[in-house]
């Protein structure tokens, strides 16, 4: 079942698409409870999902004790799927129960490739936020 699109209009990474590209993305992806605890990402491992949350509180670990949480509807966690180095750089778990949208990263790249007049935009996004957390990953500030 797709996800409604009025969630998806929300946020701030697909605030520029066309009705018809929301429904597109929109069943792309799946809502999935997560409870308090539970990992959604490991590090190392292959990176295949890219998860949005809509609730709940998360922290992404690092290596040498590095962190940060996540705890903003939109806040996206695995964005490894779609840049270098293709795994999973932390391990995402939950400090509370919540809801994220899941969707395989494959896809998200297909419906970039797809939709040139939008890639730059994603891209860019998805860029700016990667920039940001780089310091927590590679512990240089």
């Amino acid at each position: 079942m797709a996800v409604d699109i009025n969630i998806i209009e929300s946020l701030n990474l697909f605030e520029d698409f066309s009705h018809a590209e929301l429904e597109e993305i929109a069943s792309l992806m799946r809502r999935i409870r997560v409870t308090e605890g539970e990992a959604i990402t490991r590090r190392g491992d292959p990176a295949h999902t890219i998860f949005i949350i809509l609730s709940g509180n998360f922290m992404v670990f690092f290596k040498e004790g590095r962190s940060y949480t996540l705890h903003n509807k939109g806040d996206i966690i695995g964005l490894s799927t779609v840049a270098i180095p293709f795994y999973y750089t932390g391990t995402a778990v939950a400090l509370s129960d919540g809801v994220v949208l899941s969707m395989p990263g494959q896809e998200l790249l297909r419906f970039i490739e797809s939709n040139p007049a939008l890639s730059g935009k994603i891209m860019k996004k998805i860029n700016q936020i990667i920039s940001a957390r780089l310091p927590f990953v590679t512990g240089r500030c």
